[in-house]
């Protein structure tokens, strides 16, 4: 999730096969999503089928009494804390595999449904607004004949006009060939309901979150290494700006990037520092229905409500480090009181309050007026201190200049 660059696909085409082959032989390119999904470059080792593991009944036989005692115990004093465990019939879930998905639409639509950040689709902006603007001609047009029947009626028989009853019964005396209040009236009807109906659809897909580059680099890169459409069927795809994700925008989507980022990176260290054959920190980022999507080597799902949780935590660190860092400076520097601290101590309180400025708005979805209210208070917060420990009271005298 944080290359911008990638590696062209390099697999040998037959000559006789079709432009766009529909195999699934999976390359090692990487898919840096939104931190949900990555397609990593496997070895060999990763390849290898794992067994489940069968307890070593000797070992058993051959465990101390004293150790046996110590567990018993352990067991009799943690008993009565854990939960009894759930029959098989509740635990059981079913999880679509992509690989027991046929290569096309059926797999495609069992990827982008497996993570709400690849629920990419195209919103047809331009189609919206063009039978947005021939309803509105139409509509328009029936105004403009309804004006003009309106005046014509109020010089002619202005009682049409002023009783609905008399108008609709002289329209059941008019002649067919003409257009009368009630048929004009009938059509507008019509039309408006259809106008106001797709004008409210196109703007509640306005609406939507535009998905990140990183979510559409994902998608993109699954089409490039499986192929599941052919290349005519990629228009859409490839229409970026009309691209709308059916995911809600997350309160720190401009931030939990980098951290997803980070996690992988260092995932991918820990694997190769304790040469294990899964990266460590997957059990914790992959939930087991997670782990049954898919057994492609190259994809690893993450769970994003992890990944959300761990960003959470960070910045609950973020927001302790803001208030109490520039609390123990201040304090520092105001102890013992001199005018001379109270200036620099005002220096860390700019400081620190643009800090929590540009946190605030890089970590939440914070307004301006929200913004600006909590700035405030921050600010607030460390005048109070400076003020407590630099009133006039707890001023040092100055040196003196000789």
């Amino acid at each position: 999730m944080t290359g911008d660059t990638f590696v062209p696909e390099k697999r040998p085409f037959d000559s006789q096969s079709p432009t766009s082959p529909t195999d699934t032989i999976m390359t090692g390119d990487t898919m840096r999503g939104d931190a949900i999904i990555d397609i990593q470059e496997g070895d060999r080792s990763s390849r290898t089928s794992r067994t489940p593991s069968v307890a070593n009944t000797s070992s058993i036989n051959e465990t101390p009494l004293p150790e046996r005692e110590k567990k018993t115990f352990m067991r009799k004093l943690t008993g009565p804390f854990k939960g009894e465990p759930e029959p098989e019939d509740v635990t059981e879930t079913n999880t679509r595999i992509l690989e027991n998905t046929p290569n096309g639409f059926p797999r495609l639509a069992a990827f982008q449904s497996s993570e709400a950040n690849f629920a990419l689709y195209r919103s047809f902006s331009y189609l919206h607004s063009r039978v947005l603007l021939d309803l509105q001609d139409e509509i328009t047009c029936l105004e403009k004949e309804l004006d003009d029947l309106d005046w014509d009626d109020f010089d002619s028989d202005p009682d049409r006009l002023q009783s609905r009853e008399i108008d609709v019964a002289k329209a059941s005396r008019d002649d067919p060939d003409r257009r009368n209040r009630r048929t004009i009236l009938g059509e507008i009807r019509t039309k408006l309901m259809e106008y106001d109906e797709v004008l409210i659809k196109a703007r509640t897909l306005e609406s939507f979150q535009r998905p990140s580059d990183r979510n559409y680099r994902s998608v993109r890169r699954y089409h490039h290494n499986t192929k599941p459409l052919m290349d005519s069927e990629m228009d859409s795809i490839r229409s970026k700006e009309d691209i709308i994700s059916l995911r809600d925008g997350r309160e720190w989507a401009s931030f939990d990037g980098g951290v997803e980022s980070m996690l992988q990176q260092t995932d991918r260290f820990l694997k190769r520092l304790l040469r294990t054959k899964e990266p460590p920190l997957q059990a914790w980022l992959r939930t087991p229905e997670l782990q049954e999507k898919t057994k492609n080597k190259y994809i690893n799902f993450y769970s994003s409500s992890r990944v959300d949780k761990f960003v959470g935590i960070l910045i609950t660190f973020v927001i302790f480090v803001l208030l109490v860092l520039p609390i123990m400076a201040m304090y520092r520097l105001t102890t013992p009181s001199s005018p001379r601290s109270v200036v620099d101590a005002v220096g860390v309180l700019i400081v620190f309050t643009l800090l929590f400025s540009a946190a605030m708005s890089m970590l939440t979805k914070a307004a301006r007026h929200e913004l600006f209210a909590a700035s405030a208070a921050y600010c607030a917060i460390l005048v109070v201190f400076i003020g407590n420990f630099s009133g006039p009271n707890n001023l040092s005298p100055a040196p003196s200049m000789s």
